[in-house]
């Protein structure tokens, strides 16, 4: 017997698998945070300083020859890339992971804050639900 469409659940109308919610959950701070910082340091040339000096990302580009004030728009970039990473996450697109991933990868190397919130943007990416969630979409 044919189920009706009206019963019938399509996997594209699957909810999001609660890693969806945590990516947005821990995308959401680092990105929106790493996209108004580099916007102060455009705007002002300098960073939101909390302590009165940078972060310890800064004396890590620093080691390797990087002066951390031009940063200010890679900040906005990857910033502005993790939010639309977890609605493109959220539509199912192949992009919106990927984005996700490649954010992620490089944010590990913002020391402090960043590190810790980019490892679990990163977990929740790899983890079977979000990634079933995706394969779902590519399948209908």
């Amino acid at each position: 017997m044919a189920q009706s469409s009206a019963t019938s659940v399509t996997p594209s109308a699957a909810k999001p698998p609660l890693t969806v919610w945590l990516f947005f959950i821990f995308s959401w701070p680092i990105g929106w945070w790493m996209a108004y910082d580099g916007v102060h340091q455009r705007v002002t040339g300098d960073y939101v300083r909390l302590n009165g000096q940078l972060g310890p990302w800064a004396s890590l580009v620093s080691a390797v020859g990087i002066d951390p004030l031009s940063l200010g728009w890679i900040f906005v970039i990857l910033g502005l890339g993790f939010i639309a990473a977890s609605f493109g996450l959220y539509l199912r697109r192949r992009w919106g992971y990927n984005v996700g991933l490649a954010a992620s990868l490089i944010s590990l190397f913002y020391l402090g804050f960043g590190t810790p919130m980019a490892v679990v943007c990163l977990i929740v990416l790899l983890l079977k639900p979000t990634r079933a969630y995706l394969a779902t979409a590519a399948a209908s």
